[in-house]
Parts: structure tokens; sequence; C-alpha cells
């Protein structure tokens, strides 16, 4: 029995001791792990768009770790991926990382992840790479609304001026047709015998097909209805008084006459220019006349347009807007910019400017047009180098700048010139015409720019953070696509974010000194909400957001 007793406590010694060793093992352990640890020092750092290398540093303590790489490829490479020891205190190891250039438009991000072995616990850190450009914001507010937006085009050549210069079916087609530049109004010349009128029919009914707009200016009144009076010392031609009727009757068998052969004009002028000299009229003239006359005009379907001035200048205009009879009977308030718009640096053309685009607010819902502008710097010069219309600079800087701020000027249509002259939107045989005869003008292609993504839109507001980016904005009329006409007049490549929610699909098209309409990369940020577009220096770019 002795012996038995001896052997059991030596059992429950042995058992004893056991379970306290163990104890001691696992608190040991368990402190170990507790101390054991590997981070980053930073939990984010910056790097630059170029491809580089920069530092990072790790802390760690009592363990192994390991590194890995996130989704991304902002990384592309990390020395060394592992390191540590279970037996080290706290030290310090610095790793090197090289980034991939960034050629996106957009700031990158990648993260690159620790795991110490001893407790498999992870810390990250979070590379931001900056875009390869830096962003010039644009805004769009699709909630304000401004001025709707009628269309873009030119004159077509008229029979009795342009007898040598005339534009084919197919030349027109390039313009208004399917595929075409897009252009959407067409102004006509009223001749003024009347056998001269179906000259312009087929081309009316081409670009109308097309569903382009056709509207049309008389220049002289006829030597039927006419005296000469002296203005200023010359002699210059006027309608009597005595034949307003006549006139009126004039203007309503050419709207007839057109209608019966397949072009239902949208709008006729009282007089192209009455402050020149092709029919000379007083501002109170053209008044008389709106009032009298008008309202049988109008009968016809057709909208009147007035005063249509060289200068869109107060002393024509205002009589209209501010007489009620003559007011009532004018759809379109019209007028030109020969005297001058871009210009802000010039006194004159300033005030010019601020008033013009301060007849939205007074005309009660009416519109506003510009039917007639040329650029034709230097065309007198013997010097090729005097030429500036054949400049891209030039047209980007006169076309461009004015269709962008009469469009910020609430004006709802713009119409140039001669389609088709060397300094117009499409080239003739003159020359001194950049292009071959029939081909596209820069000025054509600025033009198309606007046409193909303004018309049959309301502008809507838009501003960008850099003074040098010119753009304004546009939405169709079922809220489901906006479109931005930019020009960026800086000499240098820039990034324009959008930031705008819900967009499905975005392109770009741009024009320069070198490329036409040419389509241009768009970009959207990880999350949805933004749009980048890359528009190259000194150019035009469009761009169309489906919603």
């Amino acid at each position: 029995m002795k012996n038995i007793a001896s052997l059991f406590c030596f059992f429950l010694t042995g058992i004893l001791l056991w379970a306290c060793s163990d104890g001691g093992n696992e608190e040991a352990n368990v402190d170990e792990r507790k101390s054991a640890y590997a981070l980053f020092l930073k939990k984010s750092i910056i790097v630059s768009a170029g491809e580089n290398q920069t530092d990072v540093v790790i802390e760690w303590a009592k363990t192994s770790w390991d590194i890995t790489l996130g989704k991304g490829d902002v990384v592309k490479n990390i020395t060394p991926m592992s390191g540590g020891s279970n037996d080290g205190e706290k030290q310090y190891t610095k790793i090197q990382v090289i980034c991939n250039a960034n050629t996106t438009m957009k700031q990158r991000t990648q993260t690159i992840h620790i795991t110490d072995k001893v407790n498999k616990q992870t810390a990250d850190l979070l590379i931001e790479q900056d875009p390869a450009f830096k962003s010039v914001v644009l805004n769009i507010d699709p909630v304000v609304k401004y001025q709707p937006i009628v269309g873009f085009g030119g004159m077509y050549n008229p029979k009795i001026w342009c007898g040598g210069n005339l534009i084919s079916a197919r030349q027109l087609d390039k313009m208004y047709g399917n595929g075409g530049l897009g252009y959407s109004t067409l102004r006509l010349m009223v001749y003024p015998n009347e056998s001269d009128w179906s000259a312009d029919v087929e081309a009316a009914k081409t670009a109308q097909e097309n569903g382009a707009i056709v509207f049309a200016c008389p220049w002289d009144c006829t030597d039927a209805f006419s005296e000469k009076i002296k203005v200023n010392g010359k002699e210059i031609k006027h309608l009597k008084k005595e034949n307003y009727g006549a006139y009126a009757g004039h203007l309503i068998r050419y709207i007839n006459f057109m209608k019966q052969n397949g072009v239902n004009l949208y709008a006729i002028s009282v007089q192209n220019e009455p402050d020149m000299d092709f029919t000379y009229w007083t501002p109170q003239e053209v008044v008389d006349f709106v009032k009298q006359y008008g309202a049988s005009i109008r009968e016809t379907g057709v909208r009147l347009m007035s005063p249509e001035a060289c200068g869109t200048q107060p002393e024509y205009t205002d009589p209209i807007i501010n007489d009620v009879g003559a007011f009532a009977q004018t759809d379109i308030v019209a007028g030109h910019l020969y005297q001058g718009f871009s210009d802000l640096d010039n006194g004159y053309v300033k005030n010019r400017h601020d008033y013009i685009c301060g007849l939205y607010p007074r005309i009660q819902g009416k519109t506003w047009w510009m039917t007639e502008h040329l650029f034709n710097d230097g065309e007198k010069s013997d010097d090729p180098s005097q030429w500036e219309f054949q400049k891209w600079q030039y047209s980007l800087n006169h076309l461009g700048k004015e269709i962008h701020m009469c469009m910020e000027g609430y004006c709802s249509a713009y119409v140039y010139w001669y389609l088709k002259r060397f300094y117009g939107l499409m080239g003739d045989s003159d020359e001194r015409c950049p292009v071959d005869e029939g081909e596209i003008t820069k000025n054509g292609y600025i033009m198309a720019h606007y046409a193909q993504y303004a018309t049959s839109t309301t502008r809507i507001k838009a501003a960008t953070d850099n003074i040098g980016i010119c753009a304004t904005a546009y939405i169709n009329g079922t809220n489901d696509e906006i479109t931005v006409v930019l020009l960026n007049l800086t000499g240098a490549t820039q990034c324009i974010e959008i930031p705008l929610a819900g967009v499905k699909n975005a392109t770009a098209v741009e024009t320069n000194e070198n490329k036409n309409m040419e389509t241009v990369k768009v970009e959207s940020s990880e999350t949805g909400n933004r749009i980048y577009v890359l528009s190259s220096g000194n150019s035009i770019t469009s761009i169309r957001l489906t919603l």
C-alpha cells in the first residue's frame, strides 16, 4: 500500500508540474503575438503621373511579413516583397516602389497590403497617382435653361450676284445632307425680279428635306416701287411710302411661290440692312411698314423678322421693340454684326456687345437671330502672308469665338454670309481659297460643330474654372442628351473634367489646325459621375452625353 501511495503522489505531482509548465508557455505566446506587428508608417501617398520611384517605410516587430498588391496597375514593382523576423524588436525597413506612368485623364489608385505572419493581420497603404493632365472643371447645370437654339448655316449664293460661283447639288448635300456637316439654316435672297425666283427652289427643297429651315431676305424693293433719294450726300434707292402695300404683296407672292413649289419658308425679312444703300429705310419707316402690313405677311403662316440692320444698332432695333404695334407683328428680332461684337477691349464694341446681349430679356419670349457676318481680313492684299482668313488661329478666334459669344448672348440662330466663298464655309475657285473648290474650310467645320451639337436644343448653364476654355452647353427636348461645344483658346492640351451623374454614353470630336471633326478619347470615372475629355491647344471640341 505504501508503494502504491508513493506512486500515486509521484504521478499527481507530474501532472501538476506539466499543467503549470504548459500554461506558462501559452501566456508567453500570447504576449509575443500581442507585440508582433507590421504596418506602413503612412496610410496613403500621392505620386506623380509619370513613371516614378518612391520609398515607403515599414515598421515591424517580432514577425516576418509579406507584401501583396491590390487591384490596379499603378505599381510596376516593389523591392523587397517580404522581410522581418520573429525574434526582432521594433525595426524599420525601407521598401522601393516603382510606379507605371499614368497616361489617362483621371486619378488612379492602388492599394498595397502588408501581412504580418504571426497574427495574420493586414495593414494597407493607398497609392494615389495624379492624372496625365490637370483637369479644367466644366460644371453643367441642366436645370438652369436659357434660350432655344434654332440652327446654324449660311447664305445661299444668289444667282444674280454669283452666277459663276453657284453651289452644286452635291456640294449642298455635303453641307445639309444626311451624313454631311449638319447645317440647319439656309438663307435665300428674295430676288427683285419674279422670273428669278425659281433659281433657288431645288436648293431650298434639298435643305428643307434634310431638316433645315429656310428663310428669305430682300435686298432690292424692285425698280417699280422705288425712288432715288439722297442720304448723307449719296443718291440711293428708297421704297416709296405709297408703294408699301405693293411691296408687301411682292413678299407675299414670293412666299406663295415657294410654297407652291414645295418650299415652306420659316421666316421672311422686311429688308436686309435697311440702314445701308441696297434699299434705304429710316427706322420709323421700318416700324410703320411692320405695323401696317406685318399682319398680312404673317397670315401666310411665315414668321416676320425685322429690322435686320447692318450692326444690330439701337437706332433701328429699339424702335421695333418699343413700338407695341410693330413688335406685335415681329416674330424674330434680326440683325448683323458688322460693327464688331467680340473685341471687348474696344469700348465701342463692348457697348454694342452688351446692348445686343441684353436684347433677349426685353423681347418677351421671342428670339433674336444673327443673320449675317463674314470674316475676310487681308483679302485685298497681294501678299498671301497677309491673308488672315486662311489661318486656323484667325478662324478660331473670330468665327469660333463670335458664335460662342452669341450663344452666351442668348442668340437663337447664327447665319454666316456666303456658304461658298474663299472666306466662307466651302471653298471656291478663287486663288486665295485655302482649300480646293467644293471642299470644306476651317470656318465650315467650326460652323458644323455648332450645327451638329446645338441645333434644336435649349442652352443650359455651363461654366469652367479656366478663362482660356470657353464652353456652352445644350439639352435636347426630351432631356436625355446634353451636348457641349467648347473652345480651347490656350496653347496647351487641356483635360476637361465634367462632373455629371447619370451619363450612359459619351463621345467627342475635335477640330484644330491639323484635323477636322475627328473623334477624341473620352473617359469616365470609376464611380461613373465624371467625364474626362482631352482638348488640344487652340481647338474646338464638341461632346455628346447620353443620359
